[in-house]
């Protein structure tokens, strides 16, 4: 019998084999440990740290070899790691102690500079929002330009999808009319701010405003500032605010509250001058709004009346007062209702036209806010000549539309359009009728050139009066005599060669006293009366500017020294010309002059300095060149800088208050019958970039992006990427 041990004892030839078999599974795994591993030069660029010796085959960290031994420890990467595999430098790399040393390493190789990690990482927070602000300033481009041009908000997202197929690499996060709208009041609010710093750097304002209602019925008031920029005269838009009600306080209210809206809070301790229209609530003596704004300010405040309201009130009395004026005023209003109520009377206008080898104008209307402008552009259309040189036979506007209403006259079935025609085909036979036109023509002519420089926002006080002075004399030669190559010139210079039993002009024949070179006693009469009426009326209006000999001391006429034209040649009387109306300026100023540090007793000698320099090496500078010259240039500005706040003050009176009207021109363009949701802040944030914004090709959103980015209450993320609409997993699927 076998032991219980020899039982589980195996053969002796099993034992063997297993034995065999052990020891070639050990020497089979040896051999698979011998596989040879090789170091990749692209790790070195994948990692900085890292550096490798080919003689030994070793690895080292830059970091960890430099640090500590307390720091980097017993790492494989100091004394050399023979393991060149990818998954032990990774391994290394995201080590605690491979980034402390790491810490210690850039420490170390900037030791001037304490904050260097700090700077790195804002390095690489600002390269990393290079791409976001890159695609901000495209779409705030995009958004400036629907703000210049007036667009709707909705077409912001259209645009940017544009960009896109246009191959602009651009994200379209944001691509909202909500986020348009924000972005249109980041850069309304950078030029509100450049404003304000403007308006705290000038020493003086006036102050322009206006009243109107907007599509909504809402009662605005609009305000404008009018100061000194680098020597020059500009007017800018303070704000728009809606008023509760449009009496005195409430519209002084509104403009409180549009220089506060701006940042503006002073601008009550530099107003010296106010300018709006002669509205009784405005220009009332004891209720106004002047009235208000002087007992809040001063007496100092210079209220002024709009001067191109003022020429249009002036010339409205001569459409009052004379009759022949009326019947050619009523006759062009009966022209242009013919042709802008009626589509066909229209098309058989151009008909004609076409027959006569005329281009037909469209016929303007004599009624608008700006009546002068209007009533000129009405007479040259209708007497708009032919495309030959022959006033007597070659067609033109006036004979397409005399042949119209011969045609109305006896072929239209409205009697009163028939009525109509007759009575205006009867005026425009008469010879009388005709030259006085020509005449009137010549008229507006003058007038409308000066109502349009009374408007510019950088005309001054001797620039205008030189204007109205000019104009006044212009016409009062016209009274005797045809202005030289006007129109009443020329149209008198094509009656000797006809015979006067058929005299025509355009083909059209006229009846009446054709003598020409003014004998017709009854044109004559007609062209005194015109003169005699409009000098009048100016006179009225602008007396105390235009008439050299008065002794007005008001405020304005004292101004008039300053216009250098106007001085005497001889040396006596210019020492002492001027010196009365300066000391009156200094007088009404007086607070306002020493509050701004100006020392009221140099300027009379200064006075009479600057007199002397003007007139003997300036004289032939023009009057906005040679007070700038003066306000920016040194010695000048350090040698007449007490006199110098008195032009200062002269620079910013505001002559006129046209701009106002632009500024709701452009209201009611943005604010139409299809966007009358829109806030008033809004509005005017779009009339602000609309009507003084850069052009397109000068607006810089750079500022604009970086503001906005960090503006908002949650941090933005223009880099966004949504998840792809339906739309796109269709046109992906239909691509796969």
């Amino acid at each position: 019998m076998q032991s219980i041990s020899a039982f589980f004892k195996p053969p002796n030839g099993q034992e063997k084999n297993k034995n065999t078999s052990e020891e070639e599974s050990v020497k089979k795994k040896a051999k698979t440990d011998e596989k040879i591993y090789k170091f990749n030069q692209d790790w070195l660029k994948d990692f900085e740290w890292l550096e490798y010796q080919a003689s030994t085959k070793l690895m080292f960290c830059k970091f960890c070899k430099q640090a500590p031994l307390s720091l980097a420890g017993s790492s494989l990467f100091i004394s050399g790691n023979p393991n060149l595999k990818r998954d032990a430098v990774v391994k290394h790399s995201t080590s605690t102690r491979h980034s402390r040393c790491r810490d210690v390493f850039i420490n170390k190789s900037q030791p001037s500079n304490p904050r260097t990690v700090e700077a790195a990482v804002s390095r690489q927070v600002a390269l990393s929002n290079q791409e976001a602000i890159r695609q901000l300033k495209i779409k705030f481009n995009i958004a400036y330009l629907i703000a210049k041009e007036e667009v709707p908000f909705t077409k912001f997202g259209p645009m940017i999808a544009l960009h896109h197929k246009n191959g602009v690499d651009i994200n379209p996060t944001y691509d909202n009319d909500v986020r348009c709208a924000e972005m249109i009041g980041q850069i309304a609010e950078d030029i509100r701010d450049a404003l304000a710093d403007q308006m705290q750097a000038s020493r003086y304002l006036s102050v322009l405003i206006d009243g109107d209602t907007d599509i909504s019925n809402t009662e605005c008031e609009i305000v404008y500032a009018h100061f000194l920029e680098d020597g020059r005269p500009v007017t800018r838009l303070i704000g728009q605010q809606s008023i509760e009600q449009a009496h005195a306080q409430g519209i002084l209210d509104g403009t409180s509250a549009a220089f506060d809206a701006l940042g503006t809070v002073d601008w009550k301790t530099k107003c010296v001058a106010f300018g709006a229209d002669g509205a009784a609530v405005n220009m009332g003596v004891h209720r106004g709004v002047i009235a208000l704004l002087k007992r809040d300010v001063g007496n100092h405040v210079i209220p002024i009346h709009c001067m191109p309201h003022r020429l249009e009130l002036a010339i409205l009395n001569l459409q009052r007062k004379d009759a022949m004026v009326t019947k050619v005023y009523n006759l062009l209003h009966l022209v242009w209702k013919t042709y802008h109520f009626s589509p066909k009377s229209r098309r058989e206008l151009n008909t004609i036209g076409e027959e006569l080898g005329v281009g037909i104008c469209t016929p303007s209307s004599v009624k608008g806010t700006r009546w002068i402008p209007h009533v000129h552009r009405a007479l040259n259309v209708l007497l708009r000549a032919g495309r030959g040189g022959n006033l007597a036979t070659d067609s033109g506007q006036y004979a397409a539309i005399h042949h119209h209403m011969e045609h109305l006259a006896s072929s239209a079935a409205n009697a009163d359009i028939q009525g109509r025609a007759k009575k205006i085909r009867k005026e425009m036979h008469e010879v009388n009728f005709c030259a006085f036109s020509h005449f009137l023509a010549d008229v507006f002519h003058e007038l409308a050139s000066l109502s349009c420089i009374l408007q510019r926002n950088d005309l001054i006080l001797p620039q205008a009066v030189s204007e109205i002075r000019k104009t006044v004399m212009v016409l009062q030669a016209m009274q005797g005599t045809p202005k030289r190559g006007g129109m009443l010139c020329q149209f008198l210079a094509s009656l000797p060669g006809q015979q006067m039993e058929e005299v025509t002009f355009q083909g059209v024949p006229l009846s009446g006293d054709v003598t020409g070179n003014l004998g017709n006693q009854k044109l004559k009469k007609n062209m005194t009366a015109v003169i005699a009426i409009t000098v009048e009326a100016l006179n009225t209006r602008f007396g105390s500017l235009i008439n050299a000999e008065t002794q007005d001391y008001s405020v304005v006429n004292c101004f008039t020294i300053f216009n250098h034209d106007t001085w005497p040649e001889n040396s006596d009387e210019l020492l002492n010309y001027g010196s009365d109306k300066v000391e009156a300026l200094v007088e009404h100023f007086s607070d306002v002059l020493t509050s701004f540090g100006c020392q009221l007793e140099a300027i009379q000698e200064e006075w009479q300095s600057v007199k002397a320099l003007i007139s003997h090496t300036f004289q032939d500078k023009s009057y906005r060149s040679l007070w700038q010259m003066l306000l920016t240039k040194e010695p000048y500005k350090t040698d007449y800088k007490n006199l110098l706040h008195l032009v200062e003050i002269l620079l910013i009176l505001p002559i006129s208050a046209a701009q106002c009207e632009c500024g709701f021109s452009a209201q009611k363009r943005i604010k139409s019958s299809l966007r009358s949701s829109l806030h008033v802040s809004t509005t005017v944030d779009l009339i602000r970039i609309s009507t003084e914004g850069p052009s397109l090709e000068r607006f810089d959103p750079t500022k604009c992006a970086e503001n906005w980015l960090s503006a908002g209450k949650r941090s933005r993320r223009p880099s966004y990427k949504a998840w792809p609409s339906d739309s796109d997993m269709i046109f992906i699927s239909d691509e796969m």
